[in-house]
């Protein structure tokens, strides 16, 4: 929806520089094309930039502040909800000046304070200030959908929905977070409430900041372990919760169009949103050049199937690295993903006649859907009983199945979630640059989660994947359409509907196709029975295959089509090579040049798409650094 910055003072009538508050904002205008506002007082100073979706008037635009107690707000997201809070409100006395989410959201403050935010449902991030007693809050949503980002400075707190804004303001440090990057490189994602910034943290899913007197304290207002925990699982719930998601979420004073793969999330989502939506909305497909991976027919299918326009739009490969250079700019971010690429393609076609995108993303995370990923309790149960054989034979097993020493739990899943080993990437370090100290302090990040958690394996897994791998896609899909001034939202990532699907065991979401699958799939790697032997994210097939077209039901899931080790090796990334390369490259203050080299030329030999990711994953941070530390 919109792109916030602002400062929470440290002392009353501290003097702020307008200027230099808007020269922050200003690296946010992709996300807020359509209006920019500015509030200042004694205590606070707060910019917006604004895409108009609920009450497009110049009266909901903000910073937004209330007349009768002077709250003022500056907000990013929507509150899908708002109707309903807005008629409860107005049943206790409110009067409204507008007709907007934004006007509903800093009332319903004011009518129950901060345990407003368990009646909202949505998607938000905002701060919001309270002159009758100095009080600022800053929340963001349960699951992490919409971003933000905050540091330390010498006037007060600074806050916004990308890292690039803060850096901006004078005083705040550019230096690069060592553990950061090496959390991209390991994980594509930056895990925690760290960044890639030094000095500069992330608001967490479902935690908010309360700032009196120039002292900040951080509570999690929302807690997905203890949602799980209280929730039943129930199979019926599935397509009704999802149903409810789509139908408020496609609450918007605009049209709102939706991706459609063909494959089986966006195939749910097609469906249910032309079930609920009077103007049935535009689907948007992404078509690539490869035949072999070419979903458009699939897609096509749907469409057809549930009466729906749709628009293809050409998907290139990603080699201009001008094109990756400007997305990594706007997102401040390097990309983790080589479909990142495509998602932005897409985005900035369908903002040519939309503001609103409907999107699949989260199904894969909450109902089992990365097989590879979900059958580590079987492979750490085969890795337990090949410890008790004799050792040549135990030696024979690991490599028919592909699996590591057995270890614990812990490791045996970091192992197999890492796409760059860390050991690897500090044999490419200059001496002391990586230590294990900050290995550790991404373990720890893990190991608290797996605590959290509890239940078996599987539920720690799942666990994971929602808590930490889910929020950086979430991060991708925001900051990558906001690029485009798209607004994503995605319906898989209502809290009722996650909290229902995680309380289900794991061999609910995934289920071996036959009785006897489970022994039949005991002397092959996971890569070779994974969806021939078992049924990933069984609940939605169940529950929607009376309405999806067969092949829907049936078909694999389709990786992105781009061979990254051989695209490493060739012409198509001769720029990303002099980058990582030359000597004065951006990363020549982390890695040794020489030690990279080598490195390089070993996986030339054999470029596996292995090699080709940890590639990709180095010169991606390579620009990052280029475009911001330079």
């Amino acid at each position: 929806m919109c792109g916030i910055f602002g400062i929470v003072l440290k002392t009353e009538g501290t003097p702020v520089c307008a200027e230099a508050v808007e020269r922050c904002a200003d690296a946010l205008a992709h996300r807020g094309p359509d209006a920019s506002g500015l509030y200042i007082d004694q205590s606070v100073a707060f910019a917006h930039r604004r895409l108009s979706i609920v009450d497009a008037h110049s009266r909901a635009n903000q910073p937004y502040r209330d007349d009768n107690t002077g709250v003022v707000v500056t907000y990013n997201g929507e509150i899908f909800n708002y109707r309903e809070i807005r008629a409860e409100l107005r049943d206790m006395g409110f009067s409204f000046s507008t007709v907007s989410d934004t006007e509903v959201l800093i009332l319903s403050y004011i009518a129950w304070g901060k345990s407003f935010l368990n009646r909202l449902d949505g998607m938000f991030a905002f701060a919001l200030f309270d002159p009758r007693n100095s009080l600022a809050l800053i929340a963001r949503d349960r699951l992490g959908v919409k971003p933000l980002y905050y540091t330390i400075c010498d006037v007060g707190l600074l806050f916004a929905s990308q890292p690039n804004a803060l850096i901006r303001w004078p005083g705040v440090m550019r230096g690069p977070d060592i553990i950061g990057a090496l959390s991209f490189l390991s994980y594509r994602a930056v895990v925690g409430a760290r960044t890639l910034f030094a000095g500069i943290s992330k608001l967490e899913p479902g935690h908010l900041l309360e700032i009196t007197n120039g002292r900040h304290t951080s509570e999690r207002w929302w807690n997905l372990s203890e949602r799980i925990s209280r929730s039943k699982p129930d199979y019926s719930d599935i397509r009704r919760l999802f149903g409810s998601a789509v139908e408020r979420q496609l609450v918007a004073d605009v049209p709102v169009a939706a991706l459609l793969s063909g494959g089986l999330d966006s195939s749910i989502l097609a469906y249910e949103a032309s079930a609920h939506s009077q103007i049935r909305p535009i689907c948007y497909t992404g078509k690539v050049e490869a035949p072999d991976y070419d979903e458009t027919a699939y897609a096509m299918e749907v469409a057809a199937e549930f009466g729906l326009i749709q628009r293809v739009v050409p998907i290139g490969e990603p080699s201009d690295i001008n094109a990756v250079s400007e997305l990594v700019r706007l997102r401040g971010h390097p990309l983790g993903m080589h479909n990142e690429i495509a998602m932005f393609t897409l985005a900035k076609a369908i903002s040519k006649e939309h503001k609103v995108v409907l999107t699949g993303e989260g199904a894969d995370e909450i109902f089992a859907g990365y097989s590879r990923l979900f059958r580590t309790p079987y492979d750490y149960n085969r890795s337990k009983i090949i410890a008790a054989l004799p050792r040549a034979l135990a030696q024979v097993a690991r490599r028919r199945l592909g699996l590591d020493v057995h270890c614990s739990q812990l490791q045996f899943f970091l192992a197999r979630y890492s796409y760059f080993p860390t050991d690897e990437i500090r044999s490419l370090a200059i001496d002391g640059r990586i230590r294990r100290e900050h290995e550790m302090a991404l373990f720890d990040h893990f190991s608290t989660q797996f605590a959290e958690a509890g239940g078996d394996f599987f539920s720690k897994i799942s666990y994971v994947l929602v808590s930490t791998h889910l929020p950086a896609l979430l991060e991708m899909v925001d900051n990558t359409t906001m690029a485009a001034g798209l607004e994503a939202r995605v319906p898989y990532t209502d809290h009722q509907l996650v909290t229902a699907a995680m309380a289900m065991p794991g061999s609910q979401r995934l289920r071996w196709r036959t009785p006897i699958a489970s022994v039949q799939a005991l002397w092959h790697p996971v890569a070779s029975f994974s969806e021939r032997l078992d049924v990933s994210k069984f609940p939605l097939r169940r529950e929607y295959r009376s309405v999806l077209p067969r092949s829907v039901l049936s078909r694999k899931k389709m990786g992105f089509p781009l061979p990254l080790g051989e695209w490493a090796v060739g012409e198509g990334a001769t720029e990303y090579r002099r980058l990582l390369f030359d000597k004065d490259s951006p990363l020549g203050d982390l890695f040794d040049p020489a030690a990279l080299r080598r490195w390089f030329e070993e996986g030339q030999r054999n470029p596996s798409d292995s090699f080709g990711r940890k590639f990709w994953l180095l010169a991606n941070l390579g620009i990052f650094f280029n475009e911001v530390f330079s």
